[in-house]
């Protein structure tokens, strides 16, 4: 983050005093992914929205639980494994007036999340922008939002599947989208890469109306595995900062330094870190941050300054 404690140059000292104020007015969403998982309880004061979520009652029971409207994942009514589905059009006109209508005029829901990874998966860029316009038509920009998360080879080598996948002709954002993040971890890269991504390739494909949130690691692991996922010294970027079997102290570092970025920089409107539930079975990636006490509590400090709109330094 950005505090110190110990003595500085001025212009390092004027350079914390403005980083330790810094607020993005931008910056105005927080949540965490597979969050409906629950409990609620957990999840309330300091997150904003569900968006992994296809369950309509998933999304009524946070909204009586928070007060906040959510983002209904309709990834599997427009898409069918690699492909849009044939009947994508009488399933998203069920779904539309059957679930979502209703959901936004309850207060509910504001809007959709298209799915994950989407052309990483070998979805088309032709059929990712059919299902965002399919999607736009129906619910104009300015009365719902439209969102969907790329995975970072999408950006840096336009491939999808493996880096050495088919070329995807990524051109631009989709025009009718309103969100898109990126997912960045510390097995693939440093908090600096991430940024790096964001402002040389992500931006310049991006329309002016068009916000992107950032994805960062809130996950543990199996403990031989910890230094290659939580604070990997080999990647793309260079090392990140050693971590020593110790996975949750590179999730607080990691936390620190995207929300030190986020808040200032004004592309950036949200954080939905992955992931909120740990999995059954001991595996990579398999604790969530349900389960890192520590790291909950940093998260739930930042994200109650993203809602309230005061931006400390944590």
């Amino acid at each position: 983050s950005c505090g110190m404690s110990v003595k500085l140059p001025a212009l390092a000292v004027l350079a914390l005093a403005a980083c330790a104020s810094a607020v993005n007015p931008n910056l105005k969403w927080v949540s965490v992914w597979s969050l409906e998982a629950g409990p609620l309880a957990q999840t309330t004061g300091w997150t904003n929205m569900l968006f992994t979520s296809p369950a309509p009652d998933e999304i009524r029971a946070y909204y009586t639980a928070t007060g906040k409207p959510s983002l209904l994942n309709v990834f599997w009514t427009l898409f069918d494994g690699v492909t849009i589905r044939p009947d994508v059009q009488q399933r998203w006109a069920a779904l539309l007036s059957g679930t979502l209508r209703p959901l936004i005029s309850e207060g509910a829901a504001f809007g959709v999340f298209l799915g994950d990874e989407i052309c990483w998966q070998c979805i088309s860029y032709e059929n990712l922008t059919y299902a965002v316009d399919l999607v736009r038509a129906d619910l104009p920009r300015g009365q719902a939002i439209i969102y969907y998360n790329e995975a970072f080879p999408i950006f840096t080598n336009d491939v999808c599947g493996s880096m050495q996948g088919p070329t995807v002709n990524y051109t631009k954002v989709p025009d009718g989208l309103d969100w898109i993040s990126v997912d960045y971890y510390p097995d693939e890269g440093t908090i600096e890469g991430a940024r790096a991504i964001f402002e040389k390739l992500l931006y310049p494909k991006m329309a002016a109306h068009q916000g992107a949130l950032f994805v960062p690691p809130t996950y543990g692991t199996i403990a031989n595995t910890t230094d290659q996922l939580c604070c990997n010294n080999v990647t793309r970027d260079g090392p990140n900062p050693p971590c020593h079997g110790n996975c949750t102290a590179a999730m607080l570092q990691w936390a620190r330094a995207s929300y030190d970025w986020a808040r200032t920089d004004p592309r950036i409107v949200g954080l939905t870190p992955w992931h909120w539930d740990t999995f059954p079975v001991p595996q990579n990636f398999y604790v969530g941050l349900s389960s890192m006490a520590p790291l909950l509590e940093l998260w739930k400090s930042i994200g109650k300054e993203i809602i309230d709109g005061t931006q400390r330094d944590v």
